[in-house]
């Protein structure tokens, strides 16, 4: 979060235009009155995260399936179709070895964003191991947010009238961030007069970006969520 946090901020202090310039394109503008925040799943929430908590929020979001609601019974419920892929023998001390990893990785060692191989983790990785036994298990938020604080990272309990213009997009068919929750999150945004659309997808389960064909009625439903952004340029 902090990481998005001090990249709007640079943005915003103009730092991004001054790179542009004395990189190649010194006739190049920022328009900083339009700078819009997208993410997908996880990305998804750092980008309704830019929403709150900010001097100066961005001036819309489009979140597609972003986790939120993190007191929700289903953050610490196990997912069986996860659980049903972990190998039998990962021990505690195989897992761990992700805690030794120095410097701090910056990759995630598996995408969730549907361009994983047909053959699945790779439950020979410590990192993917790690990962997919807190789904499977229902300890993601108590592994990540150990806290539990969730008014500093829930972006449903930072929705006021000032929050930006918001479009979700959700799966109906999404087992890993349930379409509950983002309605949840839509309800909350109305009762605030917050200006919010939502589509629903049929069929879709979680991370479907990656996966769409041009033309399907996937393709079509979601673009609405761009054409949300665009309109807010024209006005």
């Amino acid at each position: 979060m902090q990481d998005c946090r001090d990249l709007l901020a640079w943005i915003y202090n103009g730092e991004l235009e001054r790179s542009i310039h004395q990189s190649s394109h010194p006739h190049i503008t920022c328009d900083l009155e339009h700078v819009f925040a997208f993410g997908t799943s996880s990305g998804g929430h750092l980008s309704l995260c830019l929403g709150f908590g900010v001097p100066r929020p961005v001036a819309a979001i489009l979140d597609f399936y972003g986790p939120c609601r993190f007191d929700d019974p289903f953050w610490t419920t196990g997912l069986p179709h996860i659980a049903a892929k972990l190998p039998p023998n990962l021990s505690q001390d195989f897992l761990n070895q992700v805690f030794a990893e120095t410097p701090v990785p910056i990759r995630g060692g598996v995408s969730l964003e549907g361009q994983a191989g047909p053959a699945g983790p790779n439950f020979k990785d410590p990192r993917q191991a790690f990962a997919f036994t807190q789904i499977g298990n229902g300890r993601v938020m108590e592994t990540c947010f150990p806290s539990r604080d969730w008014q500093k990272v829930d972006p449903i309990l930072n929705i006021d009238p000032r929050f930006p213009p918001t479009y979700i997009v959700h799966g109906l068919a999404d087992t890993m961030v349930p379409i509950s929750l983002s309605r949840a999150l839509l309800q909350e945004m109305e009762k605030h007069g917050v200006q919010c659309e939502m589509v629903e997808i049929p069929d879709e389960e979680h991370t479907f970006a990656a996966k769409m064909k041009v033309g399907s009625q996937t393709w079509d439903l979601q673009r609405q969520g761009f054409d949300f952004l665009e309109s807010l340029i024209k006005k």
